[in-house]
């Protein structure tokens, strides 16, 4: 066998390979002994028909048998020859199947070539883990806001800023709804019954509630307030909002007392301090899960921005679909509109395509590593990666594992292990200093 191999742009390269004639007249001698075993002739009993009668009864099957089989067999024996990292095979064609000879040319996807960096000890920077007495008492703080009951204000005085008001409005731009005038800022601008405003100075709308201050239950007002030059939308920025808004209720928040009583309704039978340490916990947890992931964003940002390479653009273009299509699903489970979605598509579409060509990137990096480190897949995790797609899907194991074969899905599942268990490789060789973590 001759196998030449020539290297393209885009992580592919071409095979034009020759077959000599031995293993032609080897491989069609094999076939036609399996057919004249198997074949099925009328008039002659299974495996006792004669050689010649065989061959021409079966004349098309045999020469397109043996073009397969010779084609299969050499190309993995010249991708093996050649050395290539092969991920697939692109297109076969000029196949060529003589008498005494055998020929093709094959276009094959292979792995980027790049040089691997150093990967242990990698410098990564996180918070520190311990959790403060205060950020346990703002949790549980929290908590008491979510059990605060709301009643009505009997004071005899106005709205102030951190009361609760139930109000209705509507917002206009020179008489049309505001959302009519800018679709991009929704509805939500231009009208609403029942809702509730904590008075704040960032709440709704910027200059909103102090436009409210004073109001009673009943009264109505109208004011103007004008939108910040920095609004994020598009021209929006400057204009003049007219509100007509009627109190209907004003509210207090009661918070419950933080004790022992506040304590059971959330540990039936336990105080204070066994939420406290409840409460404690969680937060270590969270933020043990926190530092974890700053590790291994970093780790990536520092492997992606350290590889330069080539990659296969049939691959990158479909995981930027991928990408694409994840975002605008998010977008719409948003409430992001159809139309706002088309005026950024280029945006879109350029985040996704960075975003698509950086995940399969990190993918090749961490697989070389994995690679490097001679880390397995084994058939339990394989299985158990399985076992839970089956429950996801709610079908049985037996299924799923039919349904994973049928799809060829089993390399896949095992890249998808070997990448997680390099990254957690990497995760565990950084070198990790504790910074002081920034105020939010």
């Amino acid at each position: 066998m001759n196998a030449v191999v020539e290297t393209l742009p885009n992580c592919l390269a071409t095979l034009r390979v020759e077959v000599g004639p031995e293993r032609v007249t080897q491989t069609r001698a094999s076939l036609l002994n399996e057919f004249l075993k198997e074949a099925r002739i009328p008039g002659f009993r299974p495996g006792k028909a004669p050689r010649a009668v065989v061959e021409k009864r079966f004349q098309k099957q045999l020469s397109e048998d043996l073009e397969s089989r010779i084609l299969n067999a050499s190309l993995q024996d010249a991708i093996r020859e050649k050395g290539l990292r092969v991920l697939h095979v692109q297109n076969v064609d000029d196949v060529r199947l003589e008498a005494d000879s055998f020929s093709f040319s094959a276009t094959v996807v292979t792995v980027p070539s790049f040089e691997l960096p150093e990967y242990k000890g990698i410098a990564v920077q996180v918070p520190s883990a311990t959790v403060e007495t205060k950020e346990v008492d703002e949790a549980l703080n929290s908590l008491r806001e979510r059990q605060a009951d709301f009643v009505d204000l009997t004071e005899d005085r106005g709205a102030a800023m951190e009361d609760f008001l139930v109000v209705d409005y509507t917002g206009t731009i020179e008489g049309k709804p505001v959302h009519e005038v800018f679709p991009k800022v929704g509805q939500i601008l231009s009208e609403n019954q029942g809702f509730w405003l904590r008075m704040t100075d960032a709440s709704f709308f910027p200059g909103f509630c102090g436009h409210l201050v004073g109001a009673k239950a009943g009264e109505k007002r109208e004011f103007q307030v004008e939108v910040p030059a920095d609004f994020p939308v598009e021209g929006f920025g400057g204009h003049k909002l007219d509100y007509v808004v009627t109190v209907k209720e004003l509210k207090q928040r009661v918070l419950p007392e933080l004790n022992d009583e506040f304590a059971a309704g959330f540990l039936p039978g336990k105080g204070l301090a066994e939420l406290r340490e409840v409460v404690t916990k969680e937060l270590e947890s969270r933020r043990t899960a926190e530092i974890d992931g700053l590790k291994r964003d970093q780790i990536m940002e520092h492997l992606l921005a350290h590889v330069e390479c080539e990659l296969p653009e049939d691959m990158a273009r479909a995981e930027s679909n991928r990408v694409l299509s994840e975002v605008v699903q998010e977008n719409q489970r948003r409430g992001v509109t159809q139309e706002m979605l088309k005026e950024n598509e280029k945006e879109l579409v350029a985040t996704a395509s960075q975003t698509a060509r950086n995940r399969l990137k990190g993918s090749f990096i961490l697989s070389r590593i994995a690679e490097q480190e001679k880390l397995e897949a084994k058939y339990e995790e394989v299985l158990g990666r399985i076992a839970n797609m089956a429950q996801s899907a709610q079908v049985s194991l037996e299924k799923a594992v039919k349904e994973v074969r049928r799809r060829r899905m089993v390399q896949e599942i095992e890249s998808d292990i070997l990448t997680a268990k390099a990254l957690d490789f990497v995760v565990s060789n950084a070198t990790v200093t504790e910074v002081e973590a920034k105020a939010e």
